[in-house]
């Protein structure tokens, strides 16, 4: 489903997968405020995960760069920034067909003390929701626009405000 919610003046490049945003600045538990080149790798979900079919995800490009712009009192990431172009083919393992999307754009991921994380995408981005969750369908999900996502401290994860466009690439490629 291709859902559109007021279309926004197109935003320049940037960002991210969601799910290898917050790995990589966990990874520098420094603080660093300074920017360092950062890789979002392929994936490769099950049928029943997101999609009701095998799903793979190879990366067609990447130019990202991210930081941690703010840290707890134990130097742990509490707002991590993500930048750049990030592209993907997205394959229906079953059937063959295949389709490209732009992810590039930017992220601000927020990260709580109880461990939830607020995710808000300026220009295209990418969400992963997999089973069980109750919030939003699970899917994989290409955002464009201005874009709220949480994933809550239980796990749950949903889009809390949408200003843009999101394609689920599960009911595209099905």
């Amino acid at each position: 489903m291709n859902k559109t919610v007021r279309r926004l003046v197109p935003i320049g490049a940037a960002v991210v997968a969601v799910n290898a945003i917050v790995p990589a600045a966990l990874a520098d538990q420094g603080g660093s405020s300074g920017w360092e080149q950062t890789f979002t790798p392929p994936f490769h979900l099950a049928a029943g995960e997101s999609c009701t079919f095998e799903l793979q995800a190879d990366v067609l490009y990447d130019h990202e760069i991210t930081r941690v712009a703010e840290t707890f009192p134990d130097g742990s990431p509490r707002v991590v920034d993500t930048q750049g172009s990030l592209g993907f083919r997205f394959t229906n393992v079953d059937s063959g067909e295949s389709i490209r999307r732009d992810t590039s754009g930017t992220l601000r991921a927020t990260i709580s003390e109880d461990g939830s994380i607020d995710f808000r995408f300026h220009g295209n981005g990418l969400a992963v929701i997999r089973v069980p969750n109750a919030l939003t369908a699970p899917g994989v999900y290409v955002v464009s626009g201005n874009v709220d996502y949480s994933r809550h401290a239980d796990g749950q994860r949903e889009f809390t405000e949408i200003d843009g466009t999101v394609e689920d690439v599960c009911q595209t490629l099905d």
